[in-house]
């Protein structure tokens, strides 16, 4: 092990050992279910007294009765969820079906990562401390009910099809365990919904006596984020980055896409994006060195220094271009209309918050593009925290897309979760985590999207609030988890589970 000798010593290990030895790509929860589901069974044997349920989707639920003298009190529900986002920057790429992350400690000793891959500690710290507490003899508890959802990260899927009679879930208070700041208590959330345009591609071939260049022109080296929580820091977006510069090589040449792809998770920035297009041969030169200029431009802005990390917004940036082999591609007037309508679609911050500070209320991420052998799709993440103004954006989308001539699909959106600052479990847990750090807490809202909003409206009258270590760079190969902080959580949780009545 790796982790060994980190404390409290038995959730690092729960981590390694079940969480970071099965990697878990959304809608592949198979294995991790397995790995958690025979964890349980060594406890049985060992006499803890746990019990199972799955539901239809793949949702699991662990129960465990109160102890001695706290056997009537109201359940807790703890919360997490098994996905994670499988994000590699290794060169030959890193097999997630197969391999386990290849968890590390830093030389500073301060936090753990992964060599060249996303951690997974969102959400798999949040397991690990949640099924340390299950186990754990010391604490006096009443009646636990742990949730574990599949899907989160694309779609919140094991939330929305939760089903609340086939666990028999009973609490009324609940835990969510995927927050990424100590000292705070997250009480809210964005709601949010997916738009992928769609497109039917009609293939030319060159003719014989057509002089024709192809050119490969790909972005990589950006930092890429979680959707909802980096989408106010600048950085870059791959798509964009292309759309924008062939936008502005399209007023001067003309180019006939042949391919475009880039991005793979819809609450991801996208890092890298890569389009292959034609072009007459006799404006090779014009274009190569236009690419020059609109390269140099672009790494002088993201090179600025930003006032939030005293960073370079994006020190990795890489433009590049080259010949490529020969292939069948589409008219000239569809790839203005494909460029055109990318070019368009917005990326970043839509509105921040007018009533919470640096909150941003609503957001768009141009998320994913990608080409097959009849259709080119791109793939749309919208995020707000008022339900009306997703709907609103989300409609503008639908009209820039019908406009552009685009199939138009909106999947359902999922509902935020409104804050309540003065909830009564809220100001306990509150009480709870301020006595424990000898300071006050902050309570607030986040842009991302949680379980939380959905399970509130599937519940009735439940009380909620999210926690969790500090995680940052979460959704990419950067992902990092602060050693210290796991212990004060764990530590948390069990003075809340104590105290609670």
């Amino acid at each position: 092990m790796v982790l060994e000798d980190l404390d409290p010593s038995h959730v690092w290990k729960i981590f390694e050992t079940v969480l970071t030895a099965t990697p878990r790509s959304s809608k592949k929860e198979e294995k991790i279910r397995t790995a958690i589901k025979k964890w349980v069974a060594v406890q049985q044997k060992n006499g803890m007294p746990l019990t199972l349920t799955e539901d239809a989707i793949g949702n699991l639920c662990i129960k465990k009765s109160g102890t001695i003298g706290k056997e009537k009190i109201s359940p807790v529900i703890l919360q997490a969820h098994m996905d994670m986002v499988c994000e590699t920057d290794r060169l030959g790429g890193f097999d997630f079906d197969t391999k386990p992350i290849p968890v590390r400690i830093q030389d500073n000793k301060e936090w753990v990562d992964a060599d060249g891959t996303t951690l997974g500690a969102d959400n798999g710290i949040g397991i690990a401390l949640i099924l340390g507490l299950l186990v754990d003899k010391e604490i006096a508890h009443g009646p636990l009910e742990v949730l574990l959802t599949v899907d989160e990260e694309t779609g919140l899927t094991g939330a929305f099809q939760l089903n609340v009679d086939s666990h028999q879930l009973k609490g009324k208070h609940l835990i969510n365990v995927d927050s990424e700041e100590i000292g705070a208590i997250t009480m809210g959330s964005s709601g949010g919904g997916d738009t992928i345009f769609e497109r039917q591609l009609q293939w030319i071939k060159a003719k014989r006596d057509e002089k024709k260049e192809f050119f490969q022109f790909h972005i990589s080296g950006l930092r890429g984020g979680h959707s909802g929580g980096d989408i106010h820091l600048n950085r870059g977006n791959a798509h964009k980055i292309i759309a924008r510069v062939l936008k502005e090589l399209m007023k001067t040449v003309k180019i006939n896409l042949c391919e475009w792809n880039g991005g793979s998770k819809h609450n991801a920035i996208s890092r890298e994006s890569t389009i292959t297009f034609a072009t007459d041969s006799e404006d090779t030169k014009t274009i190569e060195e236009f690419f020059q200029i609109q390269k140099d431009t672009l790494k002088t802005y993201y090179d600025t220094i930003s006032y939030r990390d005293n960073e370079a917004i994006e020190p990795n940036f890489k433009m590049e271009w080259q010949k490529t082999q020969s292939r069948s591609f589409i008219s000239y007037s569809n790839t203005n209309e494909i460029i055109s309508t990318a070019n368009i679609i917005h990326q970043g911050v839509i509105e921040f918050s007018p009533s919470m500070k640096n909150l941003t209320q609503t957001s768009n991420n141009f998320a994913i593009v990608r080409t097959s052998d009849s259709k080119l799709e791109f793939v749309i993440s919208t995020r707000s925290s008022i339900d009306a103004e997703l709907i609103s954006f989300r409609s503008a989308l639908e009209d820039i897309g019908k406009w552009g001539g685009w199939k138009v699909i909106q999947l359902p959106s999922y509902p935020g979760w409104i804050p309540d600052p003065t909830g009564k479990f809220l100001q306990f847990i509150k009480k709870q985590y301020e006595e424990l750090l000898g300071k006050e807490v902050k309570l607030k809202a986040v842009h991302g999207g949680l379980e939380t909003g959905v399970i509130g409206a599937i519940i009735p009258g439940i009380q909620m609030v999210s926690i969790g270590p500090d995680i940052q760079n979460a959704h990419t190969p950067m992902e990092k988890l602060k050693i210290e902080d796991v212990g004060v959580l764990y530590r948390l949780l069990k003075k809340i589970l104590e105290n609670f009545k």
